[in-house]
């Protein structure tokens, strides 16, 4: 039976830690399925599980060990990492956990599945926005280009060894424009709105541009919220500055978590009126 490979889905990250793992043991013997905050699981039942930057709540995760061959959770985000404390006389045997929160999933995911071996140039730049440290000389303009992509196996192993300035000259006129739309959209369409008790930006917007979006307005607030509607209810994505509030406390409120300046989570449309008192 092929293992099962539970990525985050619509995230870089997420995505290029499952183009590492496909590199490593290869496309025919890994099936792969896009990880959604609050949706459940696919079947597990005899499976050898991975999940890369991803993880479902405890209570989930149990669930599916009892399942499962085997679980091995590869993660960087703060909630998760806190929901996982789990006793050691409590862990199934069957249940492999590897939490940092210095490094992004696809670089943990790298070092993991090929010890020894150089991080590709792409997935330090992708590790670099996804942390939001933009410590790397053309990260935004090689993302931007990246971004342009959609997220097709046999296209991201190309890039994954790609020359990085090739990527970066590629993406400098994206980024640009990407800006461009963003801000004139904040000024025409931002409004303040009322979350778990904190009156914050918020902006009707699409997931591509939640992050961007969202650090630009949360300058000098508690923190900032993107929203875009799907059939499952409306997703929240929550932006904080380096001063600004802990949103995966925030977003765990309502059955959501992340980063400590980067989260969100999914409220079900009969549930919109809980959003200005979080319960």
């Amino acid at each position: 039976m092929k293992k099962l490979c539970i990525y985050h889905g619509n995230c870089a990250d997420g995505f290029g830690a499952a183009t590492a793992i496909r590199i490593a043991l290869g496309g025919d013997n890994v099936d792969f399925h896009a990880g959604i905050y609050q949706d459940p699981p696919p079947d597990v039942t005899g499976r050898d599980v991975i999940l890369v930057d991803f993880c479902y709540k405890r209570d989930v995760i149990l669930q599916m060990a009892a399942l499962a061959n085997s679980i091995l959770i590869l993660d960087h985000h703060k909630s998760a990492a806190q929901d996982m404390v789990i006793p050691i006389d409590a862990i199934p045997d069957n249940l492999r956990m590897v939490f940092d929160m210095t490094k992004s999933g696809a670089v943990i995911a790298w070092e993991h599945f090929h010890p020894g071996e150089d991080v590709p140039p792409l997935l330090l730049h992708i590790q670099d926005r996804d942390l939001w440290e933009f410590k790397l000389d053309g990260t935004r303009e090689i993302q931007a280009c990246l971004f342009s992509y959609p997220y097709e196996f046999e296209i991201w192993e190309q890039l994954l060894f790609s020359d990085p300035q090739k990527l970066r000259e590629d993406g400098k006129a994206i980024e640009r424009k990407h800006f461009k739309d963003i801000k004139e959209f904040i000024a025409v369409a931002a409004y303040t709105d009322t979350i778990a008790g904190h009156e914050v930006p918020m902006l009707n917007a699409p997931y591509f541009w939640s992050s961007d979006a969202g650090h630009i307005m949360g300058e000098g607030k508690p923190f900032a919220a993107c929203y875009w509607d799907t059939p499952e209810g409306r997703v929240f994505s929550l932006r904080s500055a380096n001063d600004g509030l802990d949103v995966s406390e925030i977003a765990a409120l309502f059955g959501g978590g992340g980063h400590k300046h980067a989260s969100g989570f999914r409220l079900a449309f009969d549930d919109l009126d809980k959003l200005a008192s979080g319960r």
